[in-house]
C-alpha cells in the first residue's frame, strides 16, 4: 500500500518564489552588462526640418577601456528611423537615417577625441569627460517637414550601436567568437511624436 505525503503548499511556493527571485536577479545582473542605453529623445521642429536631441549613457567594461587607452578607436552607429503606422500592412517608411561618433585616446596628447561624423571633433582630459560628450546628440537633423502629411500618425525609433565592422580585423575574430564585452547594442527606443 503507498502512501502520499500531504503537499505543503507553503514550502512549495516559497521554493517557487526563490527560484523565480534568483532569475530576476540573474536577468537584472544580465541587463547591468548592458554598455548601451537610450534615456531619452525628442524631435525639435525649425522653419523647414526636424532636429533630433536625445541623450544615452555608455557604459565601456575594462576590456573595451583597455583597448581603447591602447590606441583602438570606437566608432558608434545611431540609426533614427520615422514611421507611418498602417493597419493591414507594414508601417511606411517616412526617413531612414544614420550617423556614427568615434571615440579614440591619442596617447601623445594624452587626450580622449570624440568624432561626430569626421566634422565635428573635440578633445578631452579624462575618459569620464568624453564618455559625457559621447552621451548626447545635439541637434541632428533627421528629415524635412515636406515628408509629414497633416493628419497622420508618426511613430520614431532611435537605436546605438558599436560598429563592430570598424574594429581591427585582428579583434573582429574575438568578436564574432562571442566576446560579451563587445556586444554594446542599445534598446530601441521608440515613441510618437509631436509633430506640426
Amino acid at each position: 500500500m503507498h502512501f502520499y505525503k500531504k503537499t505543503d503548499f507553503r514550502r512549495l511556493f516559497a521554493t517557487l518564489l526563490t527560484g523565480t527571485l534568483a532569475l530576476f536577479m540573474l536577468t537584472m545582473a544580465y541587463a547591468a552588462v548592458s554598455n548601451l542605453h537610450i534615456r531619452n529623445a525628442e524631435l525639435v521642429p525649425t522653419e523647414d526640418s526636424y532636429l533630433l536631441n536625445a541623450d544615452f549613457d555608455v557604459t565601456l567594461s575594462p576590456t573595451v577601456e583597455e583597448a581603447l587607452n591602447k590606441g583602438i578607436p570606437l566608432t558608434f552607429l545611431i540609426e533614427f528611423q520615422l514611421t507611418s503606422p498602417r493597419r493591414y500592412w507594414f508601417d511606411d517608411e517616412i526617413a531612414t537615417v544614420s550617423t556614427y561618433v568615434t571615440l579614440s585616446y591619442h596617447a601623445l596628447s594624452r587626450q580622449y577625441l570624440v568624432n561626430l561624423n569626421n566634422h565635428h571633433q573635440r578633445s578631452f582630459a579624462s575618459l569620464q569627460d568624453a564618455k559625457q560628450e559621447l552621451s548626447r546628440l545635439e541637434q541632428w537633423p533627421v528629415f524635412e517637414k515636406a515628408l509629414l502629411k497633416k493628419g497622420e500618425a508618426y511613430k520614431a525609433a532611435l537605436r546605438v550601436r558599436l560598429d563592430q565592422t570598424k574594429l581591427p580585423k585582428a579583434l573582429q575574430v574575438d568578436v564574432i567568437g562571442g566576446s560579451e564585452d563587445w556586444n554594446m547594442v542599445s534598446q530601441r527606443y521608440r515613441w510618437v511624436p509631436t509633430l506640426f
